[in-house]
C-alpha cells in the first residue's frame, strides 16, 4: 500500500477547506445583482407597466427603456397614471431602465411563463429605493454566508481530519507488518 506522508495529508486538508472559503467568497464577489422578474408577455409580445415614486404616487413622462444585451431595443415615455408599454417584444433575459434605475426582467412568451410570473410590471424610481445588498464587506463566518457556516465548515475539517488520521494510522500498521514479515 502507498504510504501517504501527515505532510501530504494535511496539505490536502489545506487544499479542501480553502477550495470551500474561495466558493464562498465568490458569493461575495462585490457582483451582488439583483434577481431577473418573470413577466409574461401578451400574445403579440406586449409589455406594459407602470411607473411610480417609492410611495406609490404614478410618475408621468419618464423615459423607459428595454435593453437587451445592453442595446435599447424599445423605448417609451410613461403616460397619464405612469403606465408604459412596448409592443413586438421578444422573450429573453432584458433590463428595465428608468431614469438610473435598471431592472432585469425575464420575459416569456405567453403561454410559456412559470407560474408566479407576473403580467406587468411595477417600476419604484426614486433617491430612496432601498435594495438588499451585502453590506461591509467580507465577513468571514458569519451565519449562513455563501451557505457555510462556521459549524459546517467545522463538521467537514473534523471530519477530514479523521479520515486522515485513520489512514495514517492504516499505513502505520501496513509498515509494522511489513517490518515483522521481512528477515
Amino acid at each position: 500500500m502507498k504510504k501517504h506522508s501527515l505532510l501530504n495529508q494535511v496539505v490536502s486538508l489545506a487544499v479542501c477547506c480553502g477550495v470551500l472559503l474561495t466558493q464562498s467568497a465568490f458569493a461575495l464577489d462585490g457582483a451582488v445583482g439583483q434577481m431577473a422578474r418573470d413577466v409574461e408577455l401578451s400574445g403579440a409580445g406586449h409589455l406594459s407597466g407602470t411607473v411610480c415614486t417609492t410611495e406609490g404616487l404614478p410618475l408621468v413622462g419618464k423615459q423607459v427603456q428595454l435593453k437587451y444585451q445592453g442595446a435599447v431595443v424599445a423605448e417609451t415615455t410613461s403616460g397619464r397614471d405612469g403606465q408604459f408599454a412596448f409592443s413586438g417584444v421578444r422573450g429573453g433575459v432584458h433590463e428595465l431602465c428608468v431614469d438610473s434605475t435598471e431592472s432585469p426582467v425575464r420575459l416569456w412568451k405567453h403561454g410559456t411563463a412559470p407560474a408566479g410570473a407576473n403580467r406587468k410590471l411595477a417600476v419604484a424610481v426614486g433617491d430612496n429605493v432601498v435594495r438588499g445588498q451585502v453590506g461591509g464587506g467580507f465577513v468571514p463566518f458569519a451565519p449562513g454566508y455563501g451557505f457555510m457556516t462556521l459549524v459546517s465548515l467545522t463538521s467537514v475539517a473534523v471530519a477530514t481530519t479523521a479520515i486522515i488520521i485513520a489512514v495514517d494510522a492504516d499505513n502505520e500498521v501496513d509498515d509494522l507488518r511489513a517490518q515483522l514479515a521481512s528477515p
